[in-house]
């Protein structure tokens, strides 16, 4: 456990407050509120250890940047060209001719 001083809002902390007496009946459990909070931030953690149960090794987090260097090339033309070259086909066909 650690010992932390924060500043926060004081309508904020006013409303939390409330709401931690509304669920709890007393402001004994104010602490665990916050940590809970601040825990389920923490999301990075909890998949990681998921992976590590099912057998698979992680190495963490990647930044979008990252993913976007790592992304594979595209093999061959772009979806919006195939589907809009079908469109186009399907269109003609139904045409009267003259």
């Amino acid at each position: 456990m650690a010992k932390v001083s924060l500043y926060i809002n004081k309508e904020v902390w006013a409303k939390f407050r409330e709401e931690v007496f509304r669920k709890h009946g007393s402001l004994r459990k104010l602490s665990s509120e916050v940590e809970a909070l601040l825990s389920s931030t923490l999301v990075e953690d909890k998949v990681t250890a998921q992976f590590e149960k099912l057998g698979f090794k992680t190495a963490g987090a990647i930044s979008s940047r990252e993913l976007r260097e790592r992304r594979p090339a595209l093999r061959g033309p772009p979806s919006e060209r195939i589907i809009r070259e079908m469109r186009r086909k399907r269109v003609a066909e139904t045409l009267p001719r003259q």
